[in-house]
């Protein structure tokens, strides 16, 4: 009788914990899940390089190099979960970085030259919301053309040549503008990374607890039911490309900062990255699901694995296609995860034999 009891009892808590993992959202699931590979690859690589890669110097390499992923990973995750795609965002950077230059190289005060340059990267977002949702251009073949624009503008307005922040005719603003990007607190923690998580902080806040970000869900998870809910979607979509457009601007700004220069050809390959960190992360490259914190967990495996594969010396050319490997077998989890909710549910072994036989 004891023993029935004691059963009864251990049933009950063992329910209770996978009702309560059950009870979980998608997102959260996927951040929980992404945050054990995360503990996993960073046990890896410090089981490997322990006195490289656990060093304090490394750690503040590895925080400073997901900056970039970060910031224009957030700003892509407003476009994922709505149900788009932008593929301008590294264009828009360079582009951004090299406006607000040229602008302190005018005389320019630097808290006008950065609003100048945030706003650039706000229109750019609008431009590509309007090819999108005005002129009814899908959102790769609208962001993939706008990204030509983007870099043939930074190329045309200073010849293909890179803009060093050392022509600013101001010594003291050259100091300010470095501090953006390359400033560290005495800790040695670089100035970056806390305007990238406070931006994470921001934006999380936006998608997650305002109406505006409840709005971006509906889009992605049905666009013809938030048409009839009443929601604009033309309006909330370009809200969203906006955002994107901003966060490139922001990381235009920082880069540029800390490299003292402005490149015509920075960014190249980042929104590809970007993508790549949100999707490890978690977020639903179909739209509808998705949170910033999956994104953000994405950004640090990005890093991890960036750091670990630079400090066992593979190959540059190899990482490319490890990390595109990577993004592939993500983005299939992502696919077998959804026809198992909407099916029976085979395994992905069988899934696989079925397709290759037709079945």
């Amino acid at each position: 009788m004891a023993n029935t009891k004691t059963n009864g009892v251990a049933d009950k808590a063992g329910n209770s914990k996978v009702g309560f993992y059950s009870n979980l959202g998608v997102s959260t699931k996927r951040a929980i899940s992404s945050s054990l590979v995360l503990v996993l690859l960073f046990t890896i690589f410090a089981i490997l390089k322990p006195d490289q890669f656990l060093s304090a110097n490394n750690m503040q390499n590895l925080l400073q190099q997901i900056v970039t992923y970060t910031i224009i990973g957030c700003g892509l995750t407003f476009c994922l979960v709505c149900g788009g795609n932008d593929l301008s965002a590294g264009a828009s950077m360079a582009l951004s970085g090299i406006i607000v230059v040229l602008m302190l190289k005018q005389g320019v005060p630097l808290w006008i030259g950065i609003l100048v340059c945030l706003t650039m990267g706000v229109l750019t977002g609008i431009m590509n919301g309007f090819f999108i949702e005005i002129l009814g251009v899908i959102p790769f073949v609208a962001t993939l053309g706008t990204q030509w624009v983007y870099r043939g503008l930074a190329n045309a307005i200073v010849n293909g040549a890179p803009v060093y922040t050392t022509s600013i005719p101001s010594e003291a603003v050259q100091k300010q503008f470095y501090q953006l990007g390359g400033g560290r607190f005495s800790s040695g923690l670089s100035y970056s990374v806390i305007i990238a998580l406070v931006y994470a902080l921001i934006l999380g806040v936006v998608l997650a607890k305002t109406r505006i970000g409840r709005q971006i869900y509906a889009c992605g998870s049905n666009l013809e039911a938030a048409k009839l809910s009443g929601i604009n979607v033309v309006k909330t979509r370009i809200f969203a490309y906006c955002i994107s457009g901003l966060s490139a601007a922001i990381c235009g700004i920082l880069v540029t900062s800390r490299l003292s220069s402005a490149q015509p050809t920075a960014g190249t390959g980042y929104e590809m990255e970007a993508i790549a960190a949100a999707v490890l992360g978690g977020i639903s490259i179909s739209g509808g699901e998705g949170v910033i914190l999956n994104t953000v967990i994405g950004a640090l495996m990005m890093g991890i694995i960036r750091n670990g594969l630079n400090l066992i010396k593979v190959n540059s050319f190899w990482q490319q296609v490890i990390i595109g490997l990577i993004l592939v077998l993500a983005v299939a989890r992502q696919m077998y995860r959804q026809r198992k909710n909407g099916s029976s549910g085979s395994s992905p072994f069988k899934t696989i034999v079925n397709r290759l036989l037709h079945k």
